[in-house]
């Protein structure tokens, strides 16, 4: 996601996990219920912002005698819930449906809830007009405001897979997630379109849009169809502004895994951020189709989240950097392999000097289950941070190891949730080593190392003394940083120095005096540096 205000086997090891990796956001989750389908059938009219709705969800009953169903639901005027078919008791209140189920259920069993309702939303899905004042509806769940328009568990630890029959003036186009199923044009002047996504997704991912759309096949990559869904008058502006899209399909296919969906459609839309990946479905601000090239970052960075974030989802919101980091990160890799190294480092370095300027950034850890806000979570840490502690691993485990070890951690955790530890887990088993120190320092830690570095040359013995300390306060950082010694003309030596003190010195032996020295010269490790002569 990007908001709208931003500048943009193997042997196992058994090992411990840091324990705040344990914690959990309030949400209730309950274990004897899981979501396995939902059905939505949404009327879309002419005028006015009411619709009218049905909403079905079929459950897997995990366990003996569960007794109700809790839905997250916005106030409706309920007009009918049913259960099997069965008219079923119910209470609506606080923006909770509970619905009573018959006694005598047993694990293994499922219900179908069927909720049949009618209203305005109050958010989730917008009925208004798009900057060309056209009629248009799209819907904008993150993090948890699906429930504002269809009863759910609307919480991403429970995925299950999707379908829409939208009923809609038959001039309007209407896309979701997943595969188009059918069209049928209806005989007093509207059209039933119906998706069908056969993968399970988070909720906040279930959206849908409808308005007068240009619909373009961009082509396709290893039988996925890219799509372009934009206004008419911005249609030669979107197809120049998502540009290398097919690139960026084929370059995370080819990275991570097998790409998780049906289509991947880019939609222009009238919501609330800069872009939203929607599961197969990204939207992107209406206003920012502008046809001047500047939206690849963008694009990159949503695409990316088809994988991290939708198909492997965080399993609670305080561990979204898996989601925003990762896109964060993945979205720079596409330009290391289509632009060259220059222009990734140039976008790395424009991420840290996000996080530093960010003066929150220091004191708090990227997991902070202290904030209860969901929106203060889309912060500089859980994307910019999140992402140089993706770039740190690579630099740690080596290139090898750590697509490696992603592209197990997508395999493994494909079409569902994960945690920090997860990931851990899995590139520890990669790595061959513990990298307990490393999350734990760069995950559930604050701040960043600042290296006030020195060195002198003692001609005599010829020796480079350098000596680095860190001046931050607070945790004392663990990292290996590449020293690059010049030693005459264009030659350079390199040398890697272990730094896990706070106050350190090496020696080096030299033929001569160094004609000058760098410290990290190719931009692994997050950090505020100097560097002098004594």
């Amino acid at each position: 996601m990007i908001k709208r205000a931003a500048p943009a086997s193997c042997l196992a090891l058994l090992l411990c996990l840091v324990s705040p990796a344990f914690s959990r956001d309030n949400y209730p989750r309950r274990t004897s219920l899981d979501a396995v389908h939902y059905r939505i059938r949404l009327d879309i009219p002419e005028t006015g912002e009411e619709i009218r709705a049905e909403t079905e969800i079929l459950f897997a009953l995990n366990a003996d005698g569960v007794r109700e169903i809790p839905l997250d639901f916005a106030p409706f005027n309920v007009e009918r819930v049913t259960v099997d078919g069965s008219a079923a008791q119910y209470q609506l209140s606080e923006g909770r449906l509970t619905v009573k189920l018959p006694a005598g259920r047993r694990g293994g069993e499922r219900a179908l809830v069927s909720v049949k309702y009618s209203g305005r939303p109050s958010d989730g899905l917008f009925i208004k007009q798009n900057k060309f004042g056209d009629r248009a509806v799209f819907a904008d769940n993150w993090p948890n405001r699906a429930h504002h328009w269809f009863p759910s568990i609307d919480h991403p630890y429970d995925k299950a897979t999707v379908e829409f029959y939208v009923k809609a003036p038959a001039r309007f186009d209407v896309v979701a997630n997943g595969a188009l199923v059918e069209t049928a044009s209806g005989q007093d002047g509207t059209k039933l379109t119906h998706w069908r996504e056969g993968v399970p997704i988070p909720v906040y991912n279930m959206v849908i849009g409808a308005t007068e759309f240009s619909i373009l096949n961009a082509g396709a990559w290893d039988g996925t169809p890219l799509l372009y869904y934009l206004f008419p008058r911005d249609r030669d502006n979107g197809v120049r502004d998502f540009g290398r899209a097919a690139q960026m399909l084929e370059f995370y296919t080819r990275l991570v895994g097998p790409y998780p969906y049906e289509k991947l459609a880019l939609v222009q839309s009238s919501t609330r951020f800069g872009g939203m990946e929607n599961s197969s479905n990204i939207f992107f601000d209406e206003k920012s189709i502008k046809g001047a090239g500047q939206l690849e970052g963008t694009v990159a960075h949503e695409i990316a989240h088809q994988w991290f974030g939708d198909s492997v989802t965080e399993a609670d919101w305080h561990h979204l950097w898996l989601s925003e980091g990762f896109a964060t990160y993945f979205g720079s890799l596409f330009f290391e392999r289509a632009d060259g190294r220059d222009k990734f480092v140039e976008r790395m370095l424009v991420s840290k000097e996000r996080y530093l300027k960010d003066a929150g950034a220091g004191v708090r850890p990227i997991y902070d289950p202290s904030i209860t806000d969901l929106f203060k979570l889309l912060n500089r840490l859980n994307y910019d941070k999140g992402a140089w502690v993706l770039h740190m691993l690579r630099r740690q485990m080596g290139d090898e190891k750590f697509f490696a070890g992603v592209r197990d951690y997508y395999r493994t955790y494909r079409d569902r949730t994960a945690l920090t530890e997860d990931f851990r887990h899995v590139m520890e088993l990669h790595a061959g080593e513990s990298l307990d120190w490393f999350f734990k320092q760069w995950i559930y830690e604050p701040g960043h190392p600042a290296f006030d570095a020195t060195w002198r040359w003692d001609e005599g013995a010829k020796q480079l003394r350098l000596r680095v300390r860190q001046t931050q306060s607070g945790t004392v950082f663990r990292a290996p940083l590449d020293l690059e010694i010049k030693t005459g003309g264009s030659a350079t030596r390199r040398e890697v120095v272990q730094i896990d003190g706070r106050d350190e010195t090496f020696n080096f032996k030299l033929d001569a005096r160094p004609q000058g020295l760098r410290l990290d010269p190719d931009e692994w490790v997050l950090k505020v540096l100097t560097l002098r002569e004594e």
